[in-house]
């Protein structure tokens, strides 16, 4: 597609069939992710790639039970929108393939400046507004976009981050803070594409 063709047609999809993606498709999105910018090409990411259905239920059941021990004393009229929750932050476990994006913190020259002063790291994270976190944001759109190419969908999810801890151990990756997961698969239907939002809602020109 032509970019802004390929920018338009990319839609959340939660919805998948079980159809397998080849493995060809899925390193181009991999890769395309890969290719994102990052702070001084620090590249501060990892991607697990999640096919194992068991995995991915395991995952599924964590996510839920932590949402139901944060949500114990919910009101019973509040149940309907307890479930609509756990809904969307388990829709990765009807997809064939999850890839749980890992990060680590950025260290930048100023970090070297820290010794002499009571800044942080973390309160220069904060100011700089996490780098890893935006570079992490860069690699999924990347991806996202990557998929629509190849006809999959894709829904990109944090809700299933209340878990964080949990799908970190299950995954078995260390040293490494689990920022996000995107479900990957092929549409069960296809979407419409997406409606350019007004200019002038969103962007303010500064004179």
């Amino acid at each position: 597609m032509e970019f802004n063709e390929l920018v338009y047609a990319r839609r959340t999809v939660r919805r998948f069939t079980q159809e397998p993606i080849h493995q060809v498709a899925l390193e181009k999105i991999l890769k395309a992710g890969l290719a994102a910018p990052s702070p001084n090409n620090a590249t501060p990411w990892s991607i697990s790639v999640v096919t194992n259905g068991e995995v991915i239920q395991k995952m599924r059941h964590a996510v839920n039970d932590r949402l139901d021990l944060m949500f114990s004393t919910v009101k019973p009229d509040n149940k309907t929108v307890l479930e609509k929750v756990k809904v969307f932050s388990t829709v990765f476990a009807n997809a064939p393939v999850v890839l749980a994006v890992f990060s680590r913190p950025y260290q930048a020259p100023i970090h070297e400046l820290l010794a002499d002063t009571d800044i942080s790291p973390e309160q220069i994270s904060e100011l700089r507004r996490h780098p890893e976190l935006q570079a992490t944001g860069a690699l999924v759109q990347n991806m996202l976009l990557a998929a629509a190419e190849e006809e999959l969908g894709a829904c990109w999810i944090s809700g299933a981050l209340v878990a964080r801890r949990e799908l970190e151990a299950i995954l078995g990756v260390k040293d490494m803070h689990l920022e996000t997961l995107v479900a990957l698969g092929h549409r069960e239907a296809q979407p419409h594409p997406k409606e350019p939002l007004d200019l002038e809602m969103y962007v303010n020109y500064v004179p």
